[in-house]
C-alpha cells in the first residue's frame, strides 16, 4: 500500500526551503482510469463519500461499513478526529493490490479491489477490504493533525501544509501498517513472511541502521522497509511507552512550523530520542530472533541445499523434465524472466524469456511449449493476467487470451484442458478451459462467494482431481480437493495459517504444500490415504512453493536469505517426516466482513471535488527578472479532471501574464486545453533619451489529443497539438523616438496558426540498483506547420527528432555505453522560423533550484558557452561512458539528508547549430568527464549534483568547470 503526499507551497524564507520539499514528495501513486464506458456511482456515509462503478457496487457498499468502523476505531487510537469528509474511489483496473492515500488538499483513499496474490507480504489478512482501508484511513487519520502556526496558514491558503507529511516513511507507514494489525486479526505485524524477512536481517547481521531505514536504501526488500521495520519499531514503542506517546509524537509533530524535529518529539514524549530507541529496539530483535533460532535447532533442521543465488523475488518452479525446472525470477538488476535449472547440476542454467511482474509457468511436454500467464494491457486501459504460450523450440511467444484475468495455469496431465484463476471485482474463481480453445470452452469449477479468493490450482497426476488454496470467510487460508467427477469439494486443512502451494506427489497419494502453522512457513504433506499430515522441512527462514520431481525423490521449494528467494533442493525420505503438531490459534476474533450498508447510490458529480481547495504564492524567474504568481490547482476524486492556473505580475515590468491547463482524463485518447499569455523580450531601440525593448505579447491557446500505446516492454506516444496565438507588441506605440538612431525595425503581429503532430517510442530499461538506463532506445519525432490555409499570419515548418541507445557492458550491468542524438530544422518567413541553438549548460544557482526542485537536462554542447551557435537547424550527438565508483547509503539517524550513489561519465559531445548549408567542418566537439551524486532531501525528494569539467576543442571552445542539479539524458 502506497502513499500519495503532495504540498505544493513555498512561502518567504525557511518555510519556501521546506514547502518545495514537500511539495514533490511522492506524486501519485496510482493511475487513472480512462474507460468512457464505465458507470460512475457514489454513497455517501457520515464520514465518507464511496466514488466506485459497477460491478463494484456491493464491494462499495461493503466498503462504507468498513470505513465508518476504521473511523470509530483509529480516532480513538490516532487520537484525532478528521473535519472533512474523506473520499474512498474504489476501482478495479488492474490485477495488482495497492491503495494510497493523501489529506493534500483534501482528503482522499484510493483503492484497487484485487486482493494479494499467492506470495505477497499482504496476504495475512482476515478481510483484505477491511485491512485495507483500516491502513489507508490510518493515514488520513495521522496525517490529517493539524495545529498551530500550520492550522492557521491553511485557514489562509487552503489546506496546503500538513507538518506529519514531512516524517520520514518509516513512521508514517510504520504507524499504519501497526495499526492494521491491532485493528484486525490479520495484518502485517503477524504475517510469518514479514517475521521472516526481519528474522533473517537479524540472524545474518544485516540490520538496517536508522538513517536508511529514514530514506530509501537500495537493497532488498526495497520499499518494504519502511513498512517492515517502521510497523515492528512503532509497535515497540507503543508495547514500552503506551498508546498516548504515540499520539504525543504526531500531535506535537502536526503543530510545528518547521519539521524534521523528530527526536525533539520523541523525547517530549517519551523521554528518548528516537535514535537512542531504535538502538534498544535491533537489541530486542537480535534476541528475540536468537532464541527463536535455537528453538528451531533443538527441534532438528531439515533444510535443503541452495541451489540458485538469484535473491530478491523468485517464484513458481515447474519440473519440465526429470531434472529440469522452469521458474520465474525478478531480481531488480535485469527483467524479470523465465529460467531453467539442472537441479543436479545447479550451475547448468539457461534464461528462456522476458515476462512481466510474476508469471507462472506450467509445462506442456507433449507440445514442447510453456504455459504462463503474465499481465499484458487489455484495450489500452487496463493491465491485466493473460495466458501465453512459449514454444521452447522455435522461441517464440503466443497470446492466448486478452483482458481475461486469468493466472496461475496448470495443464491436464493428458495436455487436453487447462485449469487457472480468473479474477473480478475483489473475488476469484477456478476455471477450466480446453487447452485448443480457451476462451470460448471456459467454464467455472469453483464459483467463490463475495470476496473468496482462490490461488494456484494443481491437477492430480491421474487428471480427476484439482487441488488448490482458497481464502475464505475469517480469515481461513485452507487447501481444497475439488473431484472433477462429482463436483465435491472437499477440505485438507482448515486453520487460521496460511495454507498455500499445494502440488502433488507423482502417485498422487501426497498432497504437500506450505504452512506457516508453527510461525515459520515450512512444507508439509498431507497423506490422502491415512489422512495424516507430516512435516517435511524444518527450516530457520521459511519454505514455500513445493515441487516434487517426476520419479518422486526430490523436493524443490522456494526459501529465503536476507538477500532475498531462492531455490532449495531435498532429497525426500518419507520415513523421517515428523507428525504435524496440531494448530494454536492465538489469534483475535477477524473482522466482521459480511454487512453491507443499505443505502442508495447516487451518480458520481465531479463538482463536489474539482474546486480548487488551495491557493498558493510563487517566486519564479521570468523573460524580465522576477515573477510574482499565485497558483491553483485541482483534479476531481475520480480524476476525470484536471487543472492548473497561475496569474503572476513582473516585479520588473508590471506586465501580467496567466496561464491555465485543463486535462480530461476519462478517455484513452486523452485531451488538453492551455490557455496563455506571456511577454518575451524583442528587439533594442532608443526612446526619449533611453533604450527601450520591444515587448512581445502572445494571448491564445493550444489544444492537445494524445494517445498512449502501452505493452509489457515498449510504448508508444502519438500527439497532435494545435497552437492558435494574437501575437501583438506592448507599450511601443506612442513612443517617442531617438532621432540620433535609426527607427527599430517592428516585430511581426498578426495570428499564429500552428499544427504539430509527434510520435515518441520506448523500450528503455532502469531497475532498482542502475545508476542509469541500462538497455533500450528511445526515438522521438515532430512536425510543426503554420500556414495561412490554417489561419495563420505566417509560415512556417519545423521537424525535430531525437534517438537515444543503452548498452550494458558485458562486465558489469553498473557500466552503460549510452549514446543520444537530436537535430531540428525550421524553414519559412523570417522572424516566425524555430530558432534552436547549442552550447554547454546554463549557470544555475545551487540555493534556487533546491528551492525550487528544479534540474538540467543532460543535453548539452559541454565545453562551450551557453547558445554559442545558434541558427533554423542543428545536430548534436553525445556519447558516454557510465560507470558505478561508490554505492554510498549514508545518512545520520533521522536527518533528512542522504547520500545514495556516485557514478561517473566521461563524455563526447559534437555538434552545431547554424542556417544554410551542413558544413562538416564547422562542428564543434567538446570532451570531459563528469561526477554524478545521487542524494535526498526531506526522506522522498531526490536530486542529482553534477560536478563536471568539460574542454571544448574547437575554436572558441573553453576549460569549463561546472557544478549543478542534473541528471543525465
Amino acid at each position: 500500500m502506497r502513499d500519495t503526499k503532495i504540498l505544493p507551497c513555498r512561502i518567504g524564507g525557511i518555510l519556501l526551503i521546506l514547502f518545495s520539499v514537500l511539495a514533490v514528495a511522492p506524486l501519485a501513486a496510482m493511475a487513472q482510469i480512462r474507460d468512457p464506458g464505465l458507470k460512475w456511482r457514489t454513497i455517501e456515509t457520515q464520514h465518507f463519500a464511496i466514488h466506485y462503478y459497477e460491478p463494484l457496487g456491493m464491494l462499495a457498499r461493503h466498503a462504507a461499513v468498513v470505513a465508518e468502523r476504521a473511523h470509530r476505531i483509529l480516532v480513538q487510537a490516532i487520537g484525532h478526529r478528521p473535519h472533512q469528509l474523506t473520499h474512498i474511489v474504489l476501482t478495479d483496473p488492474t490485477d495488482s493490490a495497492n491503495g494510497s492515500a493523501t489529506v493534500l488538499p483534501y482528503n482522499v483513499i484510493r483503492l484497487y479491489a484485487t486482493a494479494p496474490d499467492d506470495l505477497s507480504p499482504l496476504s495475512d489478512y482476515d478481510d483484505w477490504l477491511t485491512a485495507l482501508i483500516v491502513h489507508e484511513h490510518a493515514h488520513i487519520v495521522h496525517l490529517d493533525q493539524i495545529g498551530g502556526v500550520p492550522a492557521i496558514l491553511n485557514m489562509i491558503l487552503g489546506k496546503v501544509f500538513a507538518p506529519n507529511n514531512a516524517q520520514p516513511r518509516w513512521f508514517i507507514e510504520g504507524l499504519a501498517t501497526q495499526q492494521e494489525s491491532e485493528h484486525t486479526s490479520g495484518g502485517r505485524l503477524r504475517s510469518s513472511m514479514f517475521d521472516m524477512y526481519l528474522r533473517m536481517d537479524a540472524l545474518e547481521n544485516r540490520l538496517l541502521p536508522l538513517d536508511q531505514v529514514s530514506n530509501s536504501v537500495d537493497r532488498w526488500p526495497h520499499g518494504n522497509v519502511w513498512y517492515l521495520y517502521g510497523s515492528r519499531f512503532v509497535q515497540y514503542i507503543r508495547e514500552r511507552f503506551g498508546r498516548r506517546a504515540i499520539q504525543s509524537i504526531t500531535r506535537y509533530y502536526g503543530s510545528q512550523l518547521v519539521p524534521y524535529g523528530l527526536n525533539r518529539a520523541c523525547r517530549r514524549a517519551t523521554g528518548y530520542s528516537f535514535s537512542a530507541l531504535y538502538s534498544a529496539f535491533l537489541q530486542h530483535v537480535r534476541r528475540r530472533y536468537t532464541d527463536q533460532r535455537n528453538h528451531v535447532t533443538h527441534q532438528g533442521l531439515v533444510i535443503g541445499d541452495r541451489i540458485t543465488a538469484h535473491g530478491e523475488e523468485v517464484r513458481s518452479p515447474r519440473f519440465i523434465s526429470k531434472n529440469t525446472v522452469v521458474y520465474h525470477v525478478a531480481n531488480n538488476r535485469m527483467r524479470g524472466h523465465l529460467h531453467t535449472i539442472q537441479i543436479d547440476h545447479p550451475s547448468q542454467q539457461r534464461v528462456l524469456i522476458r515476462v512481466a511482474d510474476t508469471a507462472t509457468p506450467s509445462p506442456y511436454p507433449p507440445r514442447k511449449t510453456i504455459i504462463f500467464s503474465q499481465t499484458d494491457t487489455y484495450r489500452d486501459i487496463y493491465r491485466f493476467f493473460d495466458l501465453f504460450e512459449y514454444d521452447t523450440k522455435t522461441e517464440e511467444t503466443r497470446r492466448l487470451t486478452r483482458g481475461m484475468r486469468a493466472r496461475e495455469p496448470d495443464v491436464s496431465p493428458d495436455g487436453r484442458r487447462i485449469a487457472y484463476v480468473v479474477s473480478a471485482a475483489g473475488t476469484s474463481h477456478l476455471a477450466l478451459s480446453d487447452l485448443d480453445d480457451i476462451v470460448h470452452s471456459r467454464r467455472i469449477l469453483v464459483r467463490s462467494k463475495r470476496s473468496e479468493v482462490v490461488y494456484t490450482p494443481r491437477w492430480s497426476p491421474n487428471g480427476r482431481e484439482i487441488a488448490y488454496s482458497q481464502w475464505s470467510a475469517g480469515g481461513f487460508r485452507d487447501i481444497w480437493v475439488l473431484d472433477l467427477g462429482t463436483h465435491e469439494k472437499r477440505m485438507v486443512t482448515h486453520d487460521r495459517a496460511l495454507d498455500t502451494g499445494p502440488t502433488w506427489s507423482p502417485d498422487g497419494r501426497m498432497l504437500f504444500f506450505s504452512s506457516d502453522r508453527t510461525g515459520i512457513a515450512n512444507i508439509y504433506a498431507f497423506d490422502t490415504m491415512t489422512l495424516r499430515t507430516f512435516q517435511v522441512t524444518n527450516v530457520i527462514a521459511g519454505a514455500y512453493q513445493p515441487v516434487i520431481s517426476p520419479d518422486g525423490k526430490t523436493l524443490v521449494y522456494v526459501g529465503y536469505t536476507s538477500l532475498g528467494f531462492d531455490l532449495y533442493r531435498l532429497n525426500l525420505t518419507p520415513s523421517t517426516f515428523r507428525t504435524s503438531a496440531p494448530y494454536q490459534d492465538v489469534r483475535p476474533a477477524p473482522s466482521e466482513h459480511k454487512s453491507l450498508l443499505i443505502a442508495q447510490s447516487e451518480r458520481y458529480s465531479a463538482l463536489g471535488t474539482i474546486l480548487p481547495r488551495a491557493y498558493t504564492m510563487s517566486l519564479e524567474p521570468d523573460a524580465f527578472g522576477q515573477q510574482l504568481g499565485i497558483n491553483a490547482s485541482g483534479s476531481d476524486a475520480a480524476e476525470w479532471h484536471a487543472y492548473q492556473t497561475r496569474i503572476g505580475i513582473s516585479l520588473n515590468n508590471g506586465h501580467p501574464s496567466f496561464n491555465f491547463l485543463y486535462d480530461y482524463q476519462r478517455w484513452p485518447l486523452r485531451p488538453s486545453l492551455e490557455m496563455f499569455r506571456f511577454l518575451s523580450p524583442g528587439a533594442t531601440f532608443g526612446a526619449q533619451g533611453q533604450d527601450r525593448t520591444w515587448i512581445e505579447s502572445r494571448l491564445g491557446i493550444n489544444a492537445r489529443l494524445s494517445y498512449v500505446f502501452p505493452r509489457n516492454f515498449h510504448s508508444n506516444t502519438i500527439f497532435l497539438t494545435h497552437t492558435l496565438a494574437d501575437i501583438d507588441d506592448v507599450d511601443a506605440s506612442g513612443v517617442a523616438l531617438d532621432p540620433n538612431t535609426a527607427p527599430p525595425e517592428p516585430l511581426p503581429t498578426g495570428y499564429l496558426s500552428r499544427l504539430t503532430f509527434g510520435w515518441n517510442y520506448s523500450d528503455v530499461e532502469r531497475y532498482a540498483y542502475n545508476i542509469s538506463p541500462s538497455r533500450g532506445r528511445t526515438l522521438g519525432f515532430s512536425v510543426s506547420l503554420a500556414d495561412p490555409a490554417i489561419g495563420s499570419t505566417y509560415e512556417s515548418v519545423s521537424l525535430g527528432w531525437s534517438y537515444a541507445q543503452y548498452v550494458a557492458m558485458p562486465w558489469s550491468q553498473q557500466h552503460v555505453l549510452a549514446t543520444r542524438y537530436g537535430g531540428g530544422i525550421s524553414g519559412g518567413d523570417i522572424g516566425s522560423r524555430a530558432v534552436y541553438s547549442v552550447g554547454g549548460f546554463p549557470k544555475q544557482a545551487l540555493l534556487d533550484a533546491l528551492i525550487d526542485a528544479s534540474s538540467l537536462g543532460g543535453v548539452a554542447l559541454r565545453g562551450y558557452p551557453q547558445f554559442f551557435r545558434s541558427g533554423t537547424q542543428f545536430h548534436l550527438l553525445q556519447n558516454e561512458y557510465r560507470f558505478l565508483v561508490m554505492r554510498n547509503q549514508w545518512g545520520v539517524a533521522t536527518l533528512p539528508f542522504y547520500i545514495n550513489r556516485l557514478y561517473a561519465a566521461a563524455f563526447v559531445d559534437v555538434g552545431n547549430a547554424f542556417s544554410g548549408d551542413i558544413q562538416p567542418r564547422d562542428f564543434l566537439v567538446g570532451a570531459g568527464v563528469e561526477f554524478l551524486l545521487d542524494f535526498t532531501l526531506g526522506y522522498v525528494l531526490g536530486f542529482t549534483m553534477r560536478l563536471g569539467l568539460a574542454q571544448g576543442l574547437m575554436s572558441g571552445g573553453e576549460t569549463q568547470p561546472y557544478l549543478h542539479l542534473g541528471f543525465p539524458f
